[in-house]
Order: structure tokens, then sequence, then C-alpha cells
């Protein structure tokens, strides 16, 4: 752990990422954000962190006096929503994004490569669940978010000859950090949403399942597949293994919120065709040690108390983003 790369830095992941890189000795992290999802109030206050406010699709002409670091590459156009909406703009940060910084790793030598992929972005809607890394690639994807993330994945095997890569594909990721917003998650904006006593609006019939995971148990997952040795050139699902059915998370959030909001139902996405998602998790248990611990309702109760503890800074942010 000398020095570290982290796009994406000042999201909720990176930022999560940044703070355990910390304590375990990094030297010194470099957190490259354009604060487009990112806050940079999320960062810690610690000078062995230096912030770069900075696309990534720009990094071949950033001043960054880095050699040889290890890459955490999280920047993205998040998610699928914003990708149906803006598809062009999905496919410069996603697509030129990591081709970008895959080259400028190669040229820094890096030590590692880890990219945060989707568990959506392989197997398509018709997939059977529990969803394994060694399912065909299908050409039944939804979303241009789902498209660009396999296209990141593409990349990293062209060059892994030259920078030794790993991909994580994410499942449904929550926790501390998250800012409601549109085209975020679902489980910030139902908290923020039963915090004000607002209705909880479900996108079709609620009997839909997410394999969702925090963000710690996530962190892990990353941490472990940069240093286990044999990761390279590997793909690994970090997920938790669990189906949760979206009727019964907005019904736990509610309880966790001590709130009184209704839930309401609306028509589902006409690109969220996936009615289930389960990541197979059997291949990172194996490879790297890979084992989630924080369940759905233990996970939610800590996201309420980080909601609660920053209840302005999170409005602030809602503000400045809208």
């Amino acid at each position: 752990m000398m020095t570290v790369l982290v796009t994406g830095g000042a999201g909720a992941i990176g930022s999560r990422l940044v703070r355990r890189l910390l304590e375990r000795g990094a030297e010194r992290i470099v957190v490259i954000d354009n604060l487009s999802s990112g806050h940079k109030w999320l960062l810690p206050t610690d000078a062995r962190v230096g912030f770069t406010k900075g696309d990534v699709c720009d990094i071949l002409a950033l001043c960054l006096d880095v050699k040889s670091p290890l890459v955490f590459h999280l920047a993205a156009f998040f998610a699928n929503q914003n990708s149906v909406d803006h598809p062009q703009d999905d496919l410069r940060t996603n697509g030129l994004g990591t081709l970008t910084m895959l080259m400028w790793a190669a040229q820094q030598l890096a030590r590692g490569f880890v990219y945060a992929s989707a568990g959506c972005s392989i197997a398509g809607h018709g997939s059977d669940v529990p969803i394994r890394e060694d399912m065909p690639v299908s050409l039944e994807l939804d979303t241009p978010y789902q498209i660009t993330k396999a296209l990141g994945e593409f990349y990293c095997n062209y060059f892994d000859a030259q920078v030794p890569t790993v991909r994580c594909r994410f499942f449904n990721s929550y926790g501390p950090g998250e800012v409601p917003g549109s085209y975020r998650n679902v489980i910030p904006n139902f908290v923020w949403r039963a915090l004000h006593q607002e209705p909880l609006v479900i996108t079709g019939s609620g009997e839909e399942t997410r394999d969702f995971i925090y963000i710690d148990d996530l962190v892990n997952g990353l941490l472990a597949a940069a240093e286990t040795p044999g990761a390279r050139s590997d793909a690994f699902n970090l997920g938790t293994g669990v189906q949760t059915r979206i009727i019964d998370l907005a019904e736990t959030i509610i309880k966790a919120c001590r709130a009184k909001s209704r839930i309401e139902f609306a028509p589902r996405r006409p690109w969220d065709r996936s009615v289930h998602r389960e990541a197979d998790i059997g291949k990172a248990k194996a490879v790297l040690g890979f084992r989630p611990v924080i369940s759905v309702r233990e996970g939610i109760d800590r996201t309420v108390d980080w909601f609660q503890e920053n209840r302005e800074m999170i409005a602030a942010s809602i503000r400045n983003h809208a």
C-alpha cells in the first residue's frame, strides 16, 4: 500500500475505500473525481489524501506526479436510467474514460488495476439466478450503462498484458455516503423519503428481487481483489448471494426510520426487465476469501443512522446537484 489512485473517490464507495486504505497504511492516496455525483465532504481530512477535480477522460493531460500506483477505477456515469436518458455521456465516461484510464495506467507502470464493473453487465435479462461469472456474454443487455460496463471489461482484458487487471462485478451496493437523487439507487431515495414521511414509490409489483450488498462488505471485496495474486485477469461477483424483495426492503426502511410513509406502486420502467437478480459468490469466496457479513436489516439501520447524523450536509448536496 504505497501510492494508490482512486477514480470516483469522492463517491460513496470511493470515499469508503479511501478510509480503509488509510487504515491499512497507504502512504499516499490520489483521488480523481469531477464531482458530478461525488461529494468532497465525504473524504477524510488526512495529509496522505490528495484530491484532484478532474475527468477521467482527461487524465492523460493532468499533471499528476504518480508512479507505479495501484489503481481502483470506480468513476462511472451512474447508472441505468441515467444512461437511457444520456447515452452519449454514458459512452464517454464509461467507455472512453475506462480506455483512457487503462492507457494512463500502462504509461505509469501501474502495479494493478481494479475495475468496477456491474453484475448486470454480462448476463442479460433472460439469465437464470444466481448469476455466475462464467456465463456467456449476452447480447440481451437492457441499457447503455450495461453495455458500456461490459465494454470496460473488454478493454481490461485487452490491456492485461500491460497492466495487471481484475474486474469486480458489483451488485446493488448501498450504505453511508450515497446521497439521494433522481438517478441514484433505491435505498438512499427510500430512506430520504421515509425520513420526510413521504410515500415510497415502487416501480413494479414489489415482488422483484435484488442482491443488496453493504458498502463495507463491497470494499472488503475490492481490497481482496487487489491483494490476491490469483485474482489477476479474472472477474468476480461482489454481492451476497441473497435475494431481497423490494416490498420487504421498503417495509424495513419505514420501520428503521420510524416513519408512517405509505408504499405506492408505479409501472415498471421499460428497460427494467430483470425480475430477479442474485450473485453467485462461490468464486469470490474460494479465490478472494470474500465473506459478506452485513445483513440487509443491519445495513439499513447503519445507513439510516448515517443519514440522521449528516442530514444537513445531505440536504445541501441535494440542492447543489439539483
